[in-house]
């Protein structure tokens, strides 16, 4: 047995038997039947969530896409699709070689997913109106809640000639083709809209808690499997603690789904494989291959689906390609199922990208071409590899564990790359904006903040520094002493379990850190650390500590073992001491109750001209009432707006979040809504320590 981390030999009640006194043995035999079947609840738990969101993404998506989301429909399909899948992926999993477990372990670990979920079910925000993405989620899910699909014709009939002098775009939503095409993948929204349907805005307000509750299980599920189900409970509290997994969890964000669907997609590849590489004597070849093919197949088809959640999801599917091209090269079953299922979650995806939300693919086509150009090279490199050494026979070779020389230049590749991420603030600026509107807006900031003004700023180079804020530096190193050892591992050939974490968590963990790609104000820039960099972080981290645990059992590093427990304290304290302060602090509260004031305000034969685009969406998604927007209001564009909105023989509304824009034309004001709230604050170079105010006003005029 190595010295690193992997499961130990846990004898079976017969050998326990066989080595205990007569009396002993019923209460061994009592003892390994339970960490059996604790073991085998943690595993199935950990993967359960991500096959009923699997199940629901892949009817409700096609469904939203060709207008047939009702309720009375995309339920009973989406809950056939998930009995279905479970009853394909349950008698599999428990073909899973099991780790066994104590039940403290199961029992902690469910505690602090389930505790999580309920903190962050309990301080929510209520982002109902469009303000950042998490709004913008909102009114797409809302939206579906009460249509059955995606897209709405532009409503040009209610502005009459006016039609050409206003804009029916707005931030989250494109106009293309005289349709209004929300903004963002499908997936999340579909959700959403569901939850509305139980709940209304509650309801859609707690689906974020509940689906990150379920992320931290799975990832703490997938660190179970890489270092035995004792560590499932820190890693879960790990990841628990850091306050930007808890944020997005508060509202309506994609990235607690996002998190599940490649922590869950993993884990089902790492029990796929873990069939097919434990198969006894006493299995045939066919029930391997059956058994290992379902669940491989599952695994591409979870992680190719996430495309249906989040666009660059795409980038952890193509880092793990080359994994699937070597686990071929073994000659192991289900490679092909794994593509199989690939095909269908990639097909959907990529239907969902070209048909449904094109638009917003082509805002962010410099990211979509970077995925699309790394998808090639990683699928034609894999295919070129695999093809050149089947060719000459190289699959056929044993695998063969490398020299320690080898292993020691790949973890000191590791460590220089830790190294040269941590230096980045010494080595170059990051001057990666090029938008206008984004430049203005990063400016802006900096003027407030009394830094200096460049608008180009991304501050990526900073980025290692924004994981410290919320997991602390012993974490990051414990992550990098981790990452090291893992490297070494795989690269003698000793734990291909850790392959795929190595490739897609490092890797992509690595890709965001170099290239966030995201407006740079924080927390709000914060949750593009919740996919990839801070599992990688708990997962590496996890991995460290466990190695120094099994390495202090023997004799001559005894003293290893005393100095573990200081170390997951030193990784957690960091985390729980930010969260307690931001936990509590509540944002966009009054949101829901402002939206419904807008609608009691306006009438079935209204169109609303906007000064602005603050309330477009509530407008058009809850009031449902016409609405367009002014880009440049004067007094002649307005008046030209009037007269074409009476004679289409509807009434026009002039509607602004401000009074700024409508004062100066001496017309009546009457006030809907004057809230006065908390949002996010807006940092670029220090940690948030607390909220902002926000002011919601929303001011009409008949005209």
């Amino acid at each position: 047995m190595t010295a690193h981390c992997r499961p130990e030999h846990v004898p079976g009640p017969a050998t326990v038997a066989d080595r205990a006194g007569p009396g002993r043995q019923p209460r061994l035999q009592r003892l390994a039947a339970r960490e059996d079947l604790a073991g085998r609840v943690l595993l199935v738990a950990s993967v359960l969530p991500v096959l009923l969101a699997i199940a629901w993404l892949v009817v409700a998506v096609p469904l939203a896409a060709v207008g047939g989301f009702h309720a009375w429909l995309v339920l009973p399909l989406a809950g056939a699709t998930a009995v279905l899948l479970l009853r394909w992926a349950m008698p599999r999993l428990r073909a899973v070689p099991v780790r066994p477990a104590p039940w403290w372990s199961v029992v902690a670990t469910a505690a602090v997913a389930v505790g999580f979920a309920i903190l962050a079910a309990a301080t929510h925000s209520e982002q109902a109106v469009l303000h950042r993405d998490a709004g913008t989620y909102a009114q797409v899910g809302l939206w579906l809640s009460g249509h059955p699909g995606l897209t709405t014709p532009i409503p040009a009939d209610a502005f009459g000639s006016a039609a050409n002098a206003v804009t029916f775009a707005h931030p989250g939503f494109f106009v293309q083709d005289g349709l209004i095409v929300p903004q963002f993948m499908t997936g999340w929204p579909t959700m959403l809209a569901a939850a509305f349907w139980l709940d209304g805005w509650p309801g859609m307000f707690v689906l974020p808690a509940v689906v990150g509750g379920a992320a931290v299980f799975a990832v703490a599920g997938l660190a179970a499997r890489l270092c035995g189900a004792r560590w499932a409970a820190p890693a879960a509290l790990l990841l628990a603690l850091a306050w930007p997994m808890l944020r997005v969890s508060q509202t309506t964000y994609s990235e607690p789904l996002a998190c599940l669907m490649l922590a869950g997609g993993i884990s089902l590849l790492i029990d796929g494989w873990s069939v097919a590489a434990g198969r006894t004597r006493s299995r045939t070849d066919a029930s391997v291959r059956r058994d290992a093919g379902v669940l491989l197949g599952l695994a591409g088809l979870v992680l190719s689906g996430g495309e249906l959640v989040r666009l660059d999801m795409g980038v952890d599917f193509a880092l793990v390609v080359p994994v699937i091209g070597w686990w071929f090269l073994r000659r192991r079953a289900g490679a092909a199922a794994f593509v199989a299922g690939a095909v269908v979650g990639g097909g959907l995806g990529f239907l969902d990208a070209r048909f449904v939300t094109w638009p917003y693919l082509q805002v962010n086509w410099v990211s979509v071409r970077l995925m699309v150009l790394l998808l090639v090279a990683a699928t034609a490199g894999t295919l070129i590899t695999v093809v050149a050494l089947r060719w000459r026979g190289g699959a056929a070779r044993p695998a063969r564990r490398r020299s320690i020389a080898v292993a020691a230049a790949v973890a000191v590749a590791v460590a220089v790359a830790g190294v040269l991420l941590a230096a980045r603030p010494l080595l170059y600026v990051d001057r990666s904006i090029t938008a206008a509107g984004t430049i203005d807006y990063v400016a802006s900031h900096q003027l407030r903040l009394g830094l200096p003004v460049d608008g180009t700023r991304g501050y990526a180079e900073q980025s290692l520094s924004w994981v410290s804020w919320y997991v602390g530096w012993p974490a990051l190193v414990l992550a990098w002493f981790g990452a090291m050892a893992a490297a070494a591992g795989v690269a003698r050939g000793r734990d291909w379990r850790l392959l795929p974490v190595l490739l897609v968590y490092g890797g992509s963990g690595v890709a965001t850190l170099l290239r966030p790609a995201i407006t740079p104000d924080h927390p709000w820039a914060d949750r593009r650390l919740v996919v990839e960099v801070l599992p990688a972080v708990v997962l590496f981290a996890v991995f460290a500590l466990a190695r120094a645990a099994r390495a202090g059992r023997s004799a001559a590093t005894r003293r290893v073992l005393r100095w573990t427990p200081l170390l997951l304290v030193a990784a957690v304290v960091p985390g729980a001491l930010v969260t307690a302060q931001l936990a509590p602090l509540r944002t966009e509260m009054g949101e829901p109750a402002a939206a419904a004031a807008v609608c009691r305000a306006l009438r079935p034969t209204d169109s609303v001209i906007l000064m602005d685009t603050q309330w477009a969406p509530t407008v058009r998604n809850q009031c449902g009432v016409p609405v367009a927007a002014l880009d440049d209001p004067t007094v002649e564009r307005i008046a030209t707006a009037v007269a074409g909105v009476r004679a289409a023989g509807r009434d026009p509304v002039l509607m602004s979040s401000s009074t700024l824009t409508l004062l100066p034309y001496g017309l009546p004001l009457d006030k809907v809504v004057y809230l006065d709230t908390q949002e996010d604050q807006h940092q670029l170079v220090r940690r948030p320590d607390g909220t902002d105010p926000r002011r919601l006003e929303c001011w009409i005029v008949r005209a």
